[in-house]
């Protein structure tokens, strides 16, 4: 047997026991610590990454064009981030997959506290999405999930859906926006199951041209409209409760009651002094 063989064979025998690279493992970064701002901690992330914020209050427009984790510590009562910049969302997720934010009271953008364009495969939970133009705006984007977040008291509305499909809406609450509160427009196949959306000027939950969506064990009381559908088809509305607006109500009821109490004020009245 040759020298040359006998080289040949170990080299070939020792590719097959060469250890294979292992992949990055995703970086952890905390804010503050390694970056002073979510926004500067974002743009200099690589894909994957875990960004960890502190309790605090923070003015930030923050953009984010690749798959990120930003969560915070203690939960949204702790992490504030207000729009540095109101004319733009305080989140916008843009042309993004895997995108998760959450543990955040996000709010003072006249746009939306999280806006999530062309990104699908995304998570947005816990978070608290208050006194903005919208609280949750997704537009062209799928197969995201939405859960336990609450979205109140914005100028437009709570949650909006427009051209997107395949996303699940659980667990929110969605109260007292002075338009609608989950709105989805040109929007199908979505899932929306167990929301408390109540309180909002007008529709509860609203299906404009959207079709094969799921509505299950949904709350929307107190609306000025529970849940209207309007030009859409093959939707599946299971379990849900509605309660129209207790203050169109009450004045009616009053007056029913004011009747019934005349009525037998007279009949008793000329019971007791019939001659």
């Amino acid at each position: 047997m040759s020298r040359k063989f006998l080289l040949n064979l170990l080299l070939a025998c020792t590719a097959f026991v060469l250890p294979i690279p292992a992949k990055p493992q995703a970086a952890i970064l905390n804010i503050p610590g390694n970056y002073k701002t979510i926004h500067e901690a974002v743009r200099n992330a690589s894909p994957k990454d875990i960004i960890i914020v502190s309790e605090g209050y923070f003015a930030e427009n923050i953009v984010i064009t690749k798959p990120l984790t930003v969560k915070s510590v203690k939960g949204p009562d702790a992490s504030i981030i207000r729009a540095a910049v109101e004319n733009e969302p305080v989140f916008k997720i843009s042309n993004a997959e895997e995108v998760s934010i959450e543990g955040f009271t996000i709010t003072g953008s006249v746009v939306a506290g999280i806006y999530i364009h062309n990104s699908n495969n995304g998570q947005i939970r816990n978070n608290k999405t208050v006194n903005n133009g919208n609280g949750i705006f997704l537009l062209s984007s799928s197969h995201n999930i939405l859960a336990n977040n609450i979205a109140n008291s914005n100028e437009q509305y709570g949650i909006y859906l427009e051209s997107s499909k395949g996303n699940t809406l659980e667990k929110n609450t969605v109260n007292s926006n002075k338009d609608k509160g989950i709105f989805l427009s040109y929007s199908s196949f979505n899932n929306l199951i167990n929301n408390n959306v109540n309180l909002n000027a007008w529709n509860g939950i609203i299906l404009w041209s959207s079709h094969n969506n799921l509505l299950k064990d949904n709350k929307t009381l107190r609306n000025r409209y529970g849940i209207v559908i309007s030009d859409s088809n093959n939707n599946t509305l299971t379990n849900n409760a509605t309660w129209s607006n207790i203050y169109i109500i009450l004045p009616v009821v009053l007056i029913y009651i004011g009747i019934i109490f005349y009525l037998i004020q007279k009949n008793l009245m000329q019971f007791i002094y019939r001659e």
